[in-house]
């Protein structure tokens, strides 16, 4: 998969959401983490998953 350059500003800002992400989830702060990402988009590669 080609790789797509960021702007080092979108860079930034993911980092930033990140490391609120893993202190939110350190201090068991699993309402916060539903609020950080309410307004979020997620996507994969599309593939399924399978656990066995």
């Amino acid at each position: 998969m080609a790789r797509v350059p960021i702007d080092p500003a979108d860079g930034r800002e993911i980092e930033n959401l990140i490391v609120r992400y893993a202190e939110l989830v350190d201090d068991g702060d699993f309402a916060g983490v539903g609020e950080l990402l309410a307004h979020t988009t997620h996507r994969g590669s599309g593939a399924p998953h399978l656990r066995s």
